[in-house]
């Protein structure tokens, strides 16, 4: 039996028809979804008629999962679909074939994608400044446009020009420029998959929201097959996503769950304003908070409470932490990124050595994996074992590919580009020749013909055992698992040597996916279903891999839903947060910063340490009007004329940046009034922690003795360094 607080028990057993549930962070929203369907099918609801939707198919499956162990009794709690926005468009297109041809299609992922649009854009493309043009640009713009479902002008600008500095009415024109290039290049990509029968990942969602909205007919066979649709993660849809769940306002129920104070991911698309602007926009909706958390002690919470209580958006939640008080957070203020890197690993091995901790118990977070590096760097010098989050998906590595091309070209005999990689698997075979084969073959009618004019090719002596291969694999079209192994088998001598001696751990990767094609009952679903949701995910792992205690290294956007006993927050600076780059986009952007701090700060549990360089402040001492002092800048009474900036302010002491000897300094509040003269104040008035008030944390300014400083250079130009990286 699984219990409840006051907040959760009211929103599991609401009776309206919509309801918002904004679910503070650690505040159990997983729970609350679990208990809502557990709920609707005791009063009577068929599980069939419940669709869980999440953000990756391991979350969805999660809930269900816990529905099916938390109901009891004659009920068929596993027949509620768990999906991914895009595997639940999938679905819908298999289910009704008649009002969705392209569920015949073949399924494109992010480097066929690439590699389709590289075909449209051409070798030197260039767009109206004269600068070559990637395929990947072109993707990331068409893919922004269609997601947002903003024009292709508002795409180019904010993924290519949202930092100019070019007035408003020269980048209108650079930018309709780079559209009547763009446009036409797009619109051939779009025609080349409709030819080739293919779709992308954005068609899943685009195809089906369309058809939902334009058709009555569909929409109302669709629609009535689910009573309630439980969204998770709420606050990271974008447009497109949120344009699919409106068509099912009328007919089905919404109970949607996320967190305003958690929207992090402008740059998928993802728009804060869906979440926020809920109940007005949607009919008969109500809003419910859940305010209780149950991960944090109270002075973590009321830090991460004042965070975004200083913002000018209303989030009006106040989390409240169930557990009690705890130890006041840290800022901890180094001179440059090795010292803090030295600081945080040596905490780590302090608290395994003398607090009884483990490993897993730290998790250190920075805003990009370049900024985690030289954490990474001390790590590995001290031993310290770790898991780096972000690493590559194992569907994207080149064996696996390899092979996949073969078990594609089966499924669907006029993938060109499956064909294209498979072919040139062979000695011999360029892009030259293997372009002359696909032009023949995609004038064939049948795989038996394709097969026929494989083996009477004048290419037969170098491609001889290729209509074998496909053979064995058409064979098992109906078993996936099956088709892999056996695709393997036929193919070790071409991959070994392609390989060399990576070949006998590459091939290890393998068992993983026969036992992911297992669930799948065809080739083709087993394709789609990959790129739909890579669920063998890997990730880079360096140090102990005997077992799981490991330290997390992490950028805040992969730590979404991870806690940890001790967090590190790494480069907590002015110009990191927000960064120059945002500070440029405007309001939105910075607050989405602010929202990012926001979430790494309540991955703690029992301990935050952030970590502030000092130098930071210093090389960017005046360089830019939006950022200029902390606390203001003081000179010495005596003729040396000292110069130092306040960092912090105490009753008892004062905590000062020197600026001749680059040093951070703790000096006496009554010293320090008698030897300095206030002579510049002016606020940080971006900076997210600027005017902090220091009851809410704990200053740490540690000991040096033999730390030596990084130079630096008094000329540094903020507006050229890199971002997330300002010290």
């Amino acid at each position: 039996m699984i219990t409840l607080n006051d907040y959760q028990k009211k929103a599991a057993e609401f009776q309206g028809k919509h309801l918002l549930v904004l679910a503070g962070a650690g505040t159990g929203k997983t729970k609350t979804i679990i208990v809502r369907a557990e709920f609707l099918i005791k009063s009577g609801v068929q599980p069939k008629k419940i669709a869980v939707l999440s953000f990756t198919r391991k979350s969805a499956q999660e809930i269900v999962e816990r529905v099916k162990s938390s109901v009891s009794g004659p009920f068929n709690a596993g027949a509620i679909s768990g999906r991914t926005f895009h595997s639940w468009c999938n679905e819908i297109m298999h289910t009704y074939p008649d009002y969705f041809p392209q569920s015949k299609y073949t399924l494109l992922d992010e480097d066929d994608r690439i590699s389709a649009m590289g075909l449209a854009v051409g070798k030197q493309f260039k767009d109206s400044q004269g600068e070559k043009l990637k395929a990947a640009t072109v993707v990331a713009i068409y893919s922004y446009a269609v997601n947002t479902l903003c024009k292709l002008s508002e795409a180019i600008k904010h993924l290519r020009y949202c930092n100019s500095d070019k007035g408003d009415e020269e980048l209108k024109i650079i930018i309709e420029n780079d559209r009547a290039l763009i446009g036409p290049v797009i619109q051939k990509y779009i025609d080349y998959k409709v030819t080739r029968r293919y779709v992308d990942y954005d068609d899943m969602l685009n195809i089906v929201a369309d058809a939902l909205q334009k058709n009555e007919v569909i929409r109302k066979a669709v629609t009535k097959r689910w009573e309630h649709i439980l969204v998770d993660e709420m606050q990271d849809t974008n447009p497109l996503q949120y344009k699919l769940l409106q068509s099912f306002i009328e007919h089905s129920k919404l109970f949607c769950v996320g967190d305003d104070a958690q929207s992090i991911y402008a740059f998928r698309g993802a728009d804060f304003k869906t979440i926020h602007s809920f109940t007005a926009n949607v009919p008969d909706s109500e809003a419910q908070k859940l305010i209780l958390n149950y991960r944090s002690t109270q002075e973590i919470l009321d830090l991460s409470n004042w965070l975004l209580e200083q913002s000018p958006l209303t989030y009006d939640k106040k989390l409240e932490a169930s557990r009690g008080q705890g130890n006041k957070p840290k800022i901890i203020h180094t001179e440059n990124d090795w010292e803090e890197a030295n600081i945080i690993t040596d905490d780590i091995i302090r608290s395994v050595n003398e607090n009884d901790c483990s490993y897993s118990d730290s998790m250190v977070l920075g805003r990009s994996s370049w900024a985690l590096s030289r954490v990474e760097g001390a790590c590995l010098q001290k031993k310290i074992p770790y898991i780096k989050l972000g690493g590559t998906q194992l569907m994207q590595s080149a064996h696996v590919r390899d092979v996949a091309s073969g078990m594609r070209v089966v499924a669907n005999n006029y993938d060109e580009i499956a064909w294209i990689r498979f072919l040139q698997l062979w000695d011999g075979i360029g892009e030259v020749s293997a372009t002359k084969i696909i032009s023949d073959i995609l004038t064939l009618s049948s795989f038996v013909e394709i097969l026929r004019y494989l083996r009477h090719s004048k290419y037969r002596t170098l491609i001889h055992s290729v209509p074998d291969i496909l053979e064995v694999i058409h064979e098992h079209i109906n078993s996936p698992a099956n088709a892999i192994r056996e695709a393997v088998d036929s193919m070790n001598d071409l991959l070994s040597k392609r390989y060399k001696e990576e070949w006998t751990y590459r091939i290890t990767d393998f068992e993983v996916l026969e036992e992911v094609a297992k669930s799948t009952g065809s080739i083709s679903e087993f394709i789609t279903e990959y790129v739909l949701d890579p669920r063998a995910d890997t990730t880079l792992k360096i140090g102990k891999e005997i077992d799981k205690d490991v330290v997390t290294l992490s950028t805040i956007h992969s730590a979404k839903g991870l806690e940890s006993k001790i967090v590190h927050i790494t480069n907590v600076n002015p110009y990191t947060y927000p960064s120059t780059r945002t500070i440029k986009e405007g309001e939105d952007a910075v607050e989405e910063e602010r929202r990012c701090l926001y979430v790494a700060m309540t991955r703690a549990k029992d301990h935050l340490k952030l970590y502030r360089n000092v130098r930071s402040l210093h090389t960017q001492f005046n360089k830019n009007e939006e950022a200029i002092h902390l606390r203001g800048t003081y000179k010495s009474k005596t003729p040396d004329e000292q110069e130092v900036l306040v960092i912090n302010s105490q009753n008892e002491s004062v905590t000062v940046f020197n600026k001749k000897n680059k040093r951070t300094e703790v000096i006496p509040r009554a010293d320090f009034n008698q030897k300095f003269v206030e002579v510049g104040k002016q606020e940080l008035s971006l900076y997210f922690l600027n005017e902090l008030p220091t009851d809410l944390v704990e200053i740490v300014v540690p000991e040096r003795e033999n730390v030596k400083p990084e130079p630096i250079s008094e000329k540094t130009d903020p507006a050229t360094l890199p971002d997330f990286n300002f010290d």
